[in-house]
């Protein structure tokens, strides 16, 4: 609207607007989308945390991996730097195992285990005994034999074996037939031990070696 003002020596007339009443929401609206932003952040900071997890997660798998490939020193007996095993081959303590798949005599066995630089399994311990059977199917050959000397058993290595411990098969070995010289594993459900039986018989081998 125009108002005009009067006085003796001029006129001045002066130009009023309306008012505008401006609407609020625009100047509150920053507030708003100010407070979006920390809780987009911590999205984005838990999508990134979950993404690590799962990297790491896959190094590890890997590292279990190499690790069975690897031979272990649990008793601290090894003193030089281990190396990995062969293909094929399983690692436990400082020894590398080879578990054959096809059949052979004793004799055989032990044969193939010499072209690899290896011998029939010696087996020195209750924990050893128990890592080799759960890769055997029922029954393998180890390096045990008494041909030299009836009822005096000895590994391959010359170490006598102890008949008493509870490496052996429950009322073994019994020298069945009379010509039972030679020493498998057997791996049952309910009890794991060695047995004496035929030389010339064919069933599965375990070979051992250092890496």
């Amino acid at each position: 609207m125009a108002a005009v003002l009067n006085s003796s020596t001029s006129s001045v007339t002066l130009e009023v607007g309306k008012y505008r009443d401006f609407p609020k929401h625009q100047a509150e609206d920053a507030p708003v989308e100010a407070a979006h932003k920390p809780k987009g952040q911590f999205i984005t900071v838990v999508l990134l945390s979950f993404g690590l997890l799962c990297v790491l997660q896959g190094i590890l798998n890997i590292c279990l991996r190499l690790t069975m490939r690897m031979p272990t020193a649990e008793d601290g007996s090894c003193e030089t730097e281990t190396k990995p095993c062969p293909q094929d081959w399983l690692a436990f303590a400082c020894s590398c195992y080879y578990v054959s798949t096809q059949y052979k005599s004793w004799d055989e066995s032990q044969r193939y285990c010499l072209q690899n630089d290896a011998d029939l399994v010696v087996i020195g311990s209750i924990e050893e005994q128990k890592f080799l059977s759960g890769f055997i199917v029922y029954r393998a050959w180890v390096g045990v034999t008494d041909r030299e000397e009836e009822g005096k058993w000895t590994w391959v290595d010359g170490t006598p074996v102890n008949t008493e411990r509870e490496l052996w098969f429950p009322g073994q070995p019994d020298d069945a037939f009379g010509g039972e010289d030679c020493g498998e594993l057997l791996a049952q459900t309910q009890f794991i031990g060695l047995n004496d039986i035929n030389c010339s018989h064919r069933i599965h081998w375990i070979c051992e070696k250092l890496p």
